[in-house]
This record gives C-alpha cells, structure tokens and sequence, in this order.
C-alpha cells in the first residue's frame, strides 16, 4: 500500500471514529466540548495507526492533515503562509564506526566511545592533527598552517555552531568539545549512543566533531590538567596529536506546524493575539516494552492536541467572536529540542509584539481529578486570572495550582518557554509525569476524559477572558528578567 492509499485509509477511519459532525455555518453547531469529544480525538490521534507520530514520519503528517482540516471545517483562518507550515530540520545519523585516539610521543590512548566521548551531529570524516587548546571564545582570525584539532570548552554561553564555523574558517580538521560535570544535563541527547539527532534548517557541514570528558581527556593527555585549562583563555599547544573519526549520515527533511486563526471581533484589538499551543508529536516508534514499540503518546501529548482542536471548535462557534483575534497553532518537533515553536516564533505570521499570552497545553489527561498544574503561573498576571476565571465557573471541579516541581525546570522543557523568552507572558497546563510517560504503555484508554474536558473548557474560558481583557497581561518584574531575553 502506498503512501497516498495509507493516508486514505487512515482518515477514513478518523472519520468513522469521530463520527459526522456539522460543517461551519449550519444552523445546530456541535461545539460543546465533552469528553466524549476528548475520547474520539485522543483514541485517533494514539492509535497505532498513527505510529507513535515522530517528527518527521508520515503518522505525524496524518495528525497534521487531521488537525488542518478541523480547522478548516469549523471556519477558522488560515494565516500567512497558510494553514500548514512546514519547516526544513538536518537529521543526523550516528554510525558505529567513531573513533577518538590521543597520541603524545610513543604513547596512544584510545577512548571508549559512549563513556568517554559520544559523537557530535555536523559532519563525518576521519582526520588527524596537532591538539591545541584555543580558549573559552571561538575565533576565526588565526590561519592555521597545518592540520590541527582544535580542544574547545564547551560553554552554556558559546552555541555549539560558533565554534565548528570558527574552526572551519581557521582551517582546524576538527573539534574536540570538553564538557565538565555541570554541563553534562544540558547535552543529554549527545551522550546517548543511539538514535539520531536533529537540528533546524539544512545540512550544514563544517569539520568532524566530539565531546569528551574532562577526566578522559586530562588520562589521555599527561599533564594538561584540561579541567584547570577550562578556565583559561590562552591557547594552549598540548605537544599531543588527536585521531578522530566520525561516523554520520545527514540529511535535510521537513515537518510540519498548523496554524488557524478565529479573527478578532474588535477594530481596536482584532491585531493583537491570544494564542494557544500544543504539541501533535511524539517519540514515534522505538525500543519494545512488553512486546509493544509503539510509543503512542496519548496524555503526550494527544491529550494536549485534542484540548486545542476542541477548544478552537467552541472559540469559531461563539456567536460574538472574541474582541482579540486567537491563533490555535499546533507544533511539531517538542520531542527532539522544541524545533517547531523555534521555528514559529522566527517565521511567526504575525509581529510577536502583538501576540499578548501564549497558554500551552502539555499532557492534561492524567492523575489528579479535580486540580490541574499552571506552570510558570506566578510569573504574570496570567495567574491571577487563570485563578479568577477558575472561580468563576464552580461547575468545572478544577483548581488551577501552581509548579508543583520546581527542581524539574518544567518550565523551560515545553514549547511555551520560546514564546516566553520573546517577551511574551506564558503559562502551561500539565497534570505532570507518570508510570507511562515517554513509554508504549501511554495508551488512550488509561486517559481520564472527563477530566481532560473540564481542563478544556477551562481553558477555553481563560483564553476566552484573555481575548476580551481591555488590558494586556504583565509580566512580575523579576521572572522577566530570569527568562526574557536580553535587550527585549
């Protein structure tokens, strides 16, 4: 069966889940937002025949046209661009053929890949030279005039391209980044042996490239002290030579964002811009458990898109539109570093300026009954005003609380945190982990529906309120400057 027969098949099928529903302008809208609603979508959305939805994969392009077409059969607008947006992303494939060797007069270390070093996503090759040592910040302004590899510090402050772009135009054959224990969270993806690694925009290859650890490194090389070195800015000449060899295949693919827009009703404020995210994607297809390898993501994050879809349903059957205009966009990408709200919010259609709050709806399908976590809830008068709209409307059962884990940094792990960093006040909904989170056993009948429906309908209040508010939302003061960007 081909792709375009898949495909058939596949929505066929979502249409005799779903059921028939009343297209835009009839006279009875099916709008209410019921947990029988949340059933249909979440089941089709986690069902096997979607595979798991990995970024990029064709299960994940099925949810895509599923969502785009809700969008369209209840009215909304498809923005600039249109209503699906696709974005080019480099996949990097790590083989088993890597290699690092340090040789210093008549002695050779090899290091041990995955527990020593693990290799790095831009480009393959194997290549030998002089080690040296050039400091904390990358620079472009010395020739080098013969083969050498180049050890950098790998810095939160210093983005790993700037240094592989300076290495090239230097004329280095390779980089070797030294990692201390600190920084080891933060390139978890890199440290994994397996699996492949994506970046946005296309390939672009500069010079072969490792991490390494400090400790494996001070062994190979008697006597640098690298983990003394990490914090000196002179260029070092180690009298050692490094052997590398990378093993990688790359190439560029896209995947998709959609992107619908209930128009403001209000000449004064149909500019601005509530919007309103979830993330479609999940881990895809991957290591059995139990037999079963099909990461399915029901509470993540179906759980999260069906909200979206059923709360754009009720905000384009509303008799008055909202006086600010609502973008419900759904990414791609949350899985595997945030890739489809990064690309977003550098092709947003609209100025981010005049979009006013993001809420962000990430697993809300699970645990508690009657309370529901807001993320970065103290962080504006978002807050105060999920609080008041949830008191308002008693008949939901649903207390929004606060960060309930505060040293997992939830709130810089899901794609709100890109609009925040722009400026813009967020917040997202999350009933948090589980026995089954990022397992083949998150499976749509372990969802609590009615719950997810009432988060829903809150939600849709929320933004509803936003959308009507004669004020925009203000960031406290402090949590700006922590998590806004500098100079914005």
């Amino acid at each position: 069966m081909g792709p375009r027969q898949t495909y058939l098949v596949v929505m066929a099928f979502c249409t005799l889940w779903l059921g028939c529903r009343e297209a835009p302008g009839s006279t009875e809208p099916d709008h209410d937002i019921s947990a029988d609603d949340m059933r249909a979508r979440v089941s089709f959305l986690a069902s096997n025949q979607l595979m798991g939805r990995a970024t990029p994969s064709r299960g994940l392009d099925i949810a895509a046209d599923y969502i785009r077409s809700e969008f369209v059969k209840f009215g909304l607008e498809a923005p600039r661009g249109g209503y699906l947006q696709r974005y080019r992303l480099a996949m990097s494939d790590r083989g088993s053929g890597w290699s690092l060797a340090v040789r210093r007069g008549n002695r050779r270390q090899t290091l041990r890949y995955g527990e020593d070093f693990w290799g790095v996503p831009w480009a393959a090759g194997t290549v030998e030279g002089r080690a040296r040592y050039v400091g904390l910040q990358p620079s472009a302004e010395a020739v080098e005039d013969d083969e050498t590899v180049w050890i950098a510090h790998l810095d939160r402050g210093v983005m790993p391209r700037e240094w592989l772009a300076a290495a090239s135009a230097s004329g280095a054959v390779g980089l070797v980044f030294v990692v201390d224990d600190d920084l080891g969270p933060y390139v978890s993806d890199w440290q994994d042996a397996e699996g492949s690694i994506y970046d946005l925009g296309d390939v672009e290859p500069t010079v072969p490239a490792v991490l390494v650890s400090a400790e494996a490194l001070d062994a190979s090389i008697e006597g640098l002290n690298i983990g003394a070195t990490l914090t000196s800015a002179d260029v070092i000449d180690t009298g050692a030579r490094i052997e590398l060899s990378a093993d990688l295949s790359v190439q560029t693919l896209t995947a998709p964002n959609v992107v619908g827009v209930v128009p403001g009703s209000d000449p004064e404020l149909e500019d601005e811009y509530v919007l309103i995210s979830a993330h479609m994607d999940g881990l895809g297809v991957g290591r059995a458990i139990d037999g079963d390898s099909i990461y399915n993501g029901a509470d993540d994050n179906a759980s999260g898109t069906s909200a979206l879809i059923e709360v754009a349903e009720a905000m384009a059957a509303l008799e008055e539109g909202p006086r600010r205009s609502v973008i419900f966009l759904a990414v791609s990408g949350e899985e595997i570093g945030l890739l489809g709200s990064t690309w977003f919010v550098a092709h947003s259609p609209v100025p981010l300026e005049r979009i006013v709050a993001n809420i962000n709806i990430d697993m809300v399908g699970r645990n508690w009954q009657d309370t529901i976590a807001v993320i970065g809830k103290q962080y504006s008068t978002l807050g105060s005003t999920i609080d008041s709209v949830a008191a308002a409307h008693p008949e939901l059962n649903m207390t929004p609380v606060g960060d309930q884990w505060p040293a997992e940094g939830f709130f810089f792990r899901s794609d709100h945190y890109n609009f925040a960093r722009k400026g813009i006040p967020a917040v997202f909904f999350f009933n948090g982990t589980h026995a089954d989170y990022h397992r083949p056993s998150d499976e749509a009948d372990r969802i609590e529906f009615g719950k997810a429906a009432r988060i829903s309908r809150l939600i849709f209040e929320v933004a509803l309120t936003l959308a009507n508010s004669d004020e925009r939302p203000r960031w406290d003061a402090a949590a700006r400057e922590r998590i806004v960007e500098p100079g914005l």
